[in-house]
């Protein structure tokens, strides 16, 4: 399978799992949703390593690689979903896509690449979306502009994450080994916080909460897989766009499942518009 067709399956297996958080979270809170999606996917992604031969002899660094991806995932998590909790799945699924323009902003600091006009033109599309989105009449204000820094910080430590893992990858390309690595390292912090009173406190297992959060485990399993075998083949500057074609097909699932919990007005759908051609743009430049 070629990159691009991995990158578009990670693409409509992370929309899956907004729009099955949204559900959820009407029931139960963006905690319950973490340490249950994490362990679903844990747990999925463990039993076909020891399934399919076992854990392979790989070098330390590639291991560690994905365990400092696993913890950074941790908060890409935690942000997204209390993100869709207070956002929505769709506004929390746009901002979140702009991870690209992190990266590429970490590139011109740090490795001295050149601006160009076509960068600078992707950039302001990009900003130009979020200011859409965060942007609206007093009338219709649903959210607070100060929660877009959920996000954003998903969005940050999405992009951060992208070259960790693919440095990991070029040392050992073992993608199902390494994925289910990086789901174990996130869920150690949270079970190892289940000691604390006010982290049970925050833990609400409802119902009617558990069938969306257990397929939100699922659809990350396939997600986090798809999107590790993409960066092992191919390079973040393919995979990265493609990946954030998931708010079309949050913007599809919410039009068609979930207009009952959340509308998706014009301005928004412009706005998605304008992120995604800005991130295709940035990474054309």
């Amino acid at each position: 399978m070629s990159p691009q067709f991995l990158a578009l399956v990670t693409s409509f297996f992370y929309a899956g799992c907004f729009l099955a958080t949204r559900r959820g979270l009407v029931y139960s809170t963006p905690s319950t949703a973490a340490y249950v999606a994490l362990a679903v996917n844990t747990t999925i992604l463990w039993t076909i390593v020891f399934l399919t031969g076992g854990i392979p002899d790989i070098p330390w660094v590639a291991t560690l690689c994905f365990v400092a991806g696993g913890w950074i995932q941790l908060g890409t998590r935690l942000f997204a979903y209390h993100g869709v909790a207070r956002l929505g799945a769709s506004v929390t699924s746009t901002v979140q896509s702009t991870n690209p323009l992190f990266g590429t902003a970490l590139a011109v600091l740090f490795l001295h690449e050149t601006v160009t006009p076509l960068l600078l033109s992707g950039t302001g599309a990009v900003v130009l979306g979020i200011v859409l989105l965060s942007w609206h009449p007093q009338q219709q204000k649903t959210y607070r502009t100060w929660e877009l820094l959920f996000p954003l910080a998903a969005a940050l430590t999405a992009g951060v994450n992208h070259p960790i893992r693919r440095y990991g990858l070029t040392i050992a390309n073992e993608p199902l080994f390494l994925s289910a690595v990086m789901g174990a390292a996130a869920l150690s912090p949270l079970l190892l916080n289940l000691f604390s009173r006010r982290a049970r406190e925050s833990i609400v297992f409802d119902r009617r909460a558990m069938p969306y959060f257990l397929v939100t485990g699922v659809f990350e399993a396939v997600g986090i897989w798809a999107l590790v075998a993409a960066l092992g083949i191919g390079n973040v500057v393919v995979v990265g766009p493609i990946v954030c074609v998931a708010p079309l097909w949050v913007l599809l699932g919410t039009v068609l499942f979930s207009r009952d919990i959340e509308q998706v007005t014009l301005r928004t759908g412009i706005a998605t518009l304008f992120v995604i051609a800005g991130i295709v743009v940035i990474y054309l430049a």
